[in-house]
């Protein structure tokens, strides 16, 4: 399963990979309890759409965040700080994880993490595009189901991610309506099966 994110590729000096890193580092430093509603298109390796989607998020960190999908199909998935919950409706089935086993290499936790995400991959500078200001990511590990990671940044918040797989697809991500300082019902990180469905993992 993609559990998130988007977007372009050039070629940046060591000055503009500085600038990169502090815009970057900057903005993820600001992302703390936020919300938004996102719109998401996985790409084949010819660029055509194979899927939309859109739907909602929201993150409190450390470790607790909601990404839900609204459309075509509904899904939920919760991390509530030491499990990640999915909860397929059509399918009336959940599945249920440890989250550090679950999301230690998922592309959300860069946007979870307060540590310096230079530590794990390599910044460099794409430039302006239209109306955000680009970076790309790519990952000092080799186990990442992503090969390239685009993070797109306007007025200092991250606005949209693209991810790059092995195979040539790409997963892109736009955020909309973003706030960050959001006051979060604790119910928001809560998961608890429905009556009726079938629950698969830990606790299942």
């Amino acid at each position: 399963m993609k559990y998130l994110i988007i977007i372009i590729a050039l070629i940046a000096g060591p000055a503009w990979g500085e600038e990169a890193e502090q815009r970057l580092r900057a903005a993820l430093k600001n992302m703390d309890n936020l919300s938004a509603e996102f719109k998401q298109t996985l790409r084949d390796e010819d660029k055509k759409i194979v899927q939309q989607s859109r739907g909602t998020l929201a993150l409190q960190r450390p470790g607790k965040f909601s990404w839900s999908y609204i459309e075509p199909y509904e899904q939920r998935i919760v991390a509530d700080g030491s499990e990640l919950w999915i909860y397929d409706v059509e399918l009336e089935q959940v599945t249920v994880k440890p989250m550090d086993e679950s999301l230690s290499n998922a592309p959300i936790m860069i946007l979870m993490k307060q540590s310096d995400v230079t530590q794990e991959f390599t910044v460099s500078e794409v430039g302006q595009r239209k109306y955000l200001y680009w970076v790309e990511l790519k990952p000092n590990a080799s186990d990442l189901e992503y090969t390239t990671i685009y993070i797109g940044l306007e007025d200092g918040s991250v606005k949209a991610m693209e991810l790059q797989d092995q195979f040539g697809q790409s997963t892109q991500i736009v955020f909309e309506n973003l706030r960050v300082g959001v006051v979060h019902n604790p119910e928001t990180f809560k998961f608890v099966p429905p009556p009726g469905v079938d629950v698969y993992g830990v606790g299942g």
